[in-house]
């Protein structure tokens, strides 16, 4: 009987933990629409008309539309004045949701078409363009490769070296 009571009473603390942590929220998200500025919700509507079930958030100077379309995970970025700063589509390790085919081509003939694939992601900046594919292998540190839309690979950098991507972040 004591270990029912035991058991209960941990049950009974992990459901009240399970009800109050939700409620601690990161101070940058902003999961409701009708506080963001109409100028964001009408520049991500120009950007990207079919939007559904968006999720603002900020990162610093910025405001990130998140949202997931056709098996795609996207953040749209904003500068302060709602202009549109950068795109960033996550397809996970799915190369059948690239659409570049001149990408998967050069990766699939290249020297790491052995290797694992972690993670795709695509950048679109105001004056560039471009795929980070992260790739990984027994014995090798994550590598992320830098390609450009004609399937030129860039750069290929350990992923501890690589930069974080943000608007105006310029890739070799």
């Amino acid at each position: 009987m004591k270990n029912l009571r035991t058991f209960i009473a941990g049950a009974v603390a992990m459901a009240a933990m399970a009800v109050a942590f939700p409620a601690c929220s990161d101070d940058d998200d902003n999961r409701d629409i009708s506080a963001v500025p109409p100028a964001f919700v009408q520049a991500l509507d120009k950007v990207v008309p079919d939007a559904k079930n968006v999720k603002w958030e900020r990162e610093g100077e910025y405001r990130v539309a998140e949202f997931y379309k056709n098996g795609v995970d996207y953040d749209v970025w904003f500068d302060a004045s709602a202009a549109w700063a950068m795109t960033e589509m996550d397809y996970g390790r799915d190369f059948m949701l690239v659409p570049h085919n001149a990408v998967n081509e050069a990766f699939s003939k290249g020297d790491y078409a052995y290797w694992k694939v972690d993670d795709i992601s695509y950048y679109e900046q105001t004056s560039d363009a471009f795929y980070v594919i992260e790739v990984e292998k027994a014995g090798q540190p994550d590598t992320d490769l830098y390609y450009a839309l004609d399937g030129t690979m860039r750069q290929a950098i350990p992923s501890a070296s690589s930069p974080d991507i943000f608007p105006g972040t310029v890739v070799p």
